[in-house]
C-alpha cells in the first residue's frame, strides 16, 4: 500500500504538467528528429570503434528477435557488449550506445526469464545514464523512461527472491555484546554550510544512543595516505566522492579493531534512533546462503538434475558476507553502506580505489565512485552468460555481498525518488538519503533541517518512554 500514494502523487504531477502544457499553447515543444543527430559527431571514434557500423550492428541483432531467434539475437548483442566494453573506459566514448546495448540483453533475458542476470545487465547499463543523463531524442533504440521503469520492476521481482534469505526476527534495538563498530563520514563542507552543521549532530546524537564510534572527517587533509593500499585524497586523479574509500581504508587499520564499519554520505540522515546497526547485519548476514528457484526448462541448459544439483549447492555455500549495499531501480548508489572489516573488504576497497577504468574517455565520467564500485562487483559476472545458472537464477552478485532493501539502509527524498522511481522515505526507513539535492541550494537545506528535526523529536519521545519503563 506504501506505493500507491507515491504512485498518485506522480500522475497528479503528470496531469498538472499536461494541464500547464494545454493551457499555454504558445509554449513550442522542440520536435524530436534524431536523424540529425551524427553519431560521429555525438561518438568520435578516439579508440579505433565505428560508433556508427555499431549502431547499425546492433539494429541488425535486435531483429534476430523478431525473426523468431532471440538466442542469435542474444549471441549478438552480447558480442556487441563485449566489444564495446573491452576495456571498459572505451565504452565511455559513446554513453548512449552501450546503455542501449545493455537495455537491449537485458530485454532479451528478462524475456527468457532470466531475472537476475536481466537486473545485474540493467543495473551496469545505468552507468551510462548516470553520465550522460535520461535522452528521450536519440537514434539509439532506448528510451530512458523505458530503461528506468524496466529497472524498477526487474529490480522488484528479484527482491522478492532475495527476501527469502531475509531473517526479520530481530529486534530493531537489538545490541550484540561485544560488537565493535563505526560510523565513517566526510563531510568537508565550509563550517557554515547547514549540511555539515546538521549532519555532524544527527550523527553524534545516532552514535551516542548506541555507543559506536563516529569518524567525522571534515577536512582531506585528515584523511591520510594508506600506503599499503597506495590511496592518497590529494593525488589529482579522484574527486572528492572517492575520498570515502581512502577514509574506510583508513578506520578498518585503527587500533580499535572495528568488525563492521557504516559509511554514511554527509547528506544521508539518521531517521530511526531504535534501529541498530547490529539489527541490520543481523537480518542481512545470519542467513549466508542465496535464495534460488526450481531448475526451468532453457535454451542451452542441461537437464532437470543438473540444475537441482546446482541450486543444493548454491544453498549449502557458506561465504561469509563482508559488505550490503542497497540498490535502486538504477543500480548501486552508495551513499550508505555497511562493510565488515576483514581480508577481503580491504582487497575490495583496495581494488576500487585502482580502477581501471578511471582512464581514457572514463576518465573524468560522472558519478565515478558508484560506477567503479559497481564495475567492480557485478561486471564480469553478468556478462558471464551461463544458462543452467540462470535456470535457476543464482545470484549475479560476489557471494560477500548481499543487496539491502532499502528502507532498511537508505530511502531517498521525495524529488530524487520520483526521478528514479525509487523509495521514497516513509516514517521507519532507517536513513534518508538526499541524492541529487544541492547542499547549497535553500530547498535542499530545508530538507537536511526536516530530516534532523525529526531524528531529535524520536529520540525524545524515546528517552522519555525508557524513563518512564525505569
Amino acid at each position: 500500500m506504501g506505493g500507491l500514494p507515491i504512485l498518485l502523487r506522480q500522475l497528479g504531477l503528470l496531469f498538472l504538467w499536461l494541464a500547464d502544457s494545454l493551457a499555454a499553447p504558445e509554449a513550442v515543444t522542440a520536435k524530436c528528429d534524431y536523424t540529425q543527430i551524427e553519431i560521429r559527431e555525438e561518438c568520435p571514434n578516439r579508440s579505433g570503434l565505428d560508433w556508427e557500423a555499431y549502431g547499425e550492428a546492433l539494429y541488425r541483432a535486435r531483429s534476430q528477435t523478431f525473426l523468431g531467434d532471440s538466442d542469435a539475437a542474444l549471441r549478438g548483442i552480447h558480442e556487441l557488449l563485449t566489444v564495446a566494453t573491452t576495456p571498459f573506459h572505451r565504452a565511455f566514448e559513446c554513453p548512449p550506445a552501450v546503455a542501449s546495448t545493455y537495455f537491449s540483453l537485458a530485454q532479451i533475458l528478462g524475456f527468457q526469464g532470466r531475472l537476475r542476470r536481466a537486473a545485474a545487465i540493467i543495473q551496469m547499463g545505468f552507468v551510462f545514464i548516470r553520465d550522460k543523463g535520461f535522452s528521450e531524442c536519440t537514434p539509439w533504440p532506448m528510451q530512458g523512461w523505458d530503461m528506468l521503469l524496466a529497472g524498477r520492476n526487474v529490480a522488484h521481482k528479484v527482491r522478492e527472491l532475495d527476501a527469502q534469505a531475509v531473517d526479520l526476527r530481530a529486534p530493531r534495538h537489538v545490541r550484540f555484546e561485544k560488537s565493535k563498530m563505526a560510523v565513517v563520514t566526510v563531510c568537508a563542507y565550509a563550517e557554515e554550510e547547514p549540511v555539515r552543521l546538521l549532519s555532524i549532530g544527527n550523527h553524534e546524537l545516532y552514535t551516542q544512543l548506541h555507543g559506536y564510534d563516529l569518524h567525522m572527517f571534515t577536512s582531506p587533509t585528515q584523511i591520510l595516505p594508506h600506503a599499503a593500499g597506495g590511496m592518497d585524497v590529494n593525488d589529482g586523479k579522484h574527486k572528492a566522492f572517492f575520498w570515502k574509500v581512502n577514509a574506510v581504508r583508513n578506520v578498518f587499520d585503527m587500533d580499535a579493531n572495528y568488525d563492521w564499519v557504516l559509511w554514511a554520505d554527509c547528506d544521508a540522515f539518521f531517521m530511526d534512533p531504535e534501529r541498530t546497526l547490529d539489527s541490520i547485519i543481523h537480518m542481512y548476514t545470519s542467513n549466508t546462503s542465496s535464495p534460488t528457484v526450481p531448475p526451468r526448462q532453457m535454451d542451452g541448459a542441461p537437464d532437470w538434475e543438473e540444475g537441482a544439483m546446482l541450486a543444493a549447492a548454491i544453498a549449502q555455500d557458506r561465504t561469509p558476507v563482508e559488505l550490503l549495499v542497497a540498490v535502486d531501480s538504477t543500480g548501486i548508489n552508495n551513499g550508505v553502506w555497511l562493510m565488515r572489516n576483514s581480508d577481503w573488504s580491504k582487497k575490495f576497497l583496495d581494488r576500487w580505489w585502482h580502477s581501471d577504468i578511471l582512464q581514457g574517455a572514463g576518465e573524468n565520467h560522472n558519478c565515478s565512485d558508484q560506477s567503479t564500485m559497481q564495475h567492480q562487483l557485478l561486471q564480469d559476472n553478468a556478462m558471464r552468460l551461463d544458462a543452467l545458472w540462470d535456470s535457476v537464477e543464482g545470484p549475479i552478485w560476489p557471494p560477500e555481498v548481499r543487496v539491502v532493501a532499502q528502507e532498511h539502509l537508505q530511502s531517498f527524498h521525495q524529488a530524487t525518488a520520483m526521478t528514479v522511481a525509487s523509495r521514497e522515505w516513509v516514517d521507519g526507513d532507517f536513513i534518508r538519503h538526499h541524492p541529487g539535492c544541492h547542499y547549497y541550494k535553500e530547498p535542499c537545506q530545508q530538507l537536511y533541517l526536516q530530516a534532523a528535526t525529526i531524528f531529535e523529536d524520536k529520540v525524545r519521545a524515546l528517552v522519555q518512554r525508557q524513563s518512564l519503563n525505569q
